[in-house]
């Protein structure tokens, strides 16, 4: 696994199933990269890592493939697919189409809660942009997952059931990208995403369309380019 990114210490604790457990914590690995692709993950490793039988690990396995984060393989245990330019180009431009039509809705929709949220994580990704973090695994993990909640919000606010379930399909993949579009640019990033406040705030339908477009065009660029450098570029 790659050392990159800090070393953690793993428990596993109820309530949760200990097989939904190690599912959360392969998962979230395999997003943040320390998992890296094409990297084989072996059963028994993983069992005597976490402490616990083998069978868990399996049904963790089991699930993973299903949401396309690992695939079998004929030396047996899984592997990480590897990331290729075609696999990027694809599912931004999936995501460029429905996250457009979700800040369409919105704008429409958003309520004074939601957009006060927003601005809410904002105000917590500046305070990491802004702390010694912002250049160490701990600030890019955290901005991962602020970004991570500020789309959600977006697209829930559109109020689409069937939006939201067709893009919790891509959720995964993008949530892998989107780790990968961070070594790049962070500060433009989120000087987009306060624009996309305004926006939404205003009611300017037009504009947000326009931003949000660019906005994904921007970030399939980025993680484009990290697929040819795995250094993260100090833009804070």
């Amino acid at each position: 696994m790659k050392e990159s990114l800090a070393q953690e210490e793993v428990v596993i604790i109820p309530p949760k199933s200990i097989s939904d457990q190690i599912y959360d914590v392969l998962k979230e690995r395999i997003l943040l990269g320390r998992i890296a692709p094409g990297e084989r993950i072996i059963e028994s490793t993983i069992a005597e890592e976490l402490k616990t039988s083998r069978t868990p690990v399996r049904e963790a396995f089991q699930r993973l493939v299903q949401d396309g984060l690992v695939e079998r393989v004929l030396q047996g245990g899984v592997r990480v697919p590897l990331i290729t330019p075609q696999m990027i180009k694809e599912i931004y431009g999936i995501r460029a189409v429905l996250e457009v039509y979700a800040v369409e809705l919105a704008c429409d929709n958003i309520d004074i809660e939601t957009l006060q949220k927003l601005k809410e994580m904002a105000l917590q990704a500046r305070k990491v942009l802004g702390s010694p973090d912002a250049n160490r695994p701990e600030g890019w993990i955290a901005l991962w997952r602020i970004n991570t909640a500020f789309h959600e919000s977006i697209c829930k606010a559109a109020g689409s059931e069937y939006l939201l379930k067709i893009l919790s399909q891509l959720k995964d993949l993008v949530m892998r990208f989107r780790f990968l579009s961070l070594r790049k640019t962070r500060i433009r990033a989120w000087d987009e995403h306060e624009m996309i406040i305004r926006y939404l705030e205003n009611k300017d339908k037009y504009q947000l369309k326009e931003l949000m477009k660019a906005h994904i065009e921007l970030a399939k660029a980025d993680a484009l380019k990290s697929l040819e450098s795995s250094e993260w570029e100090k833009d804070v």
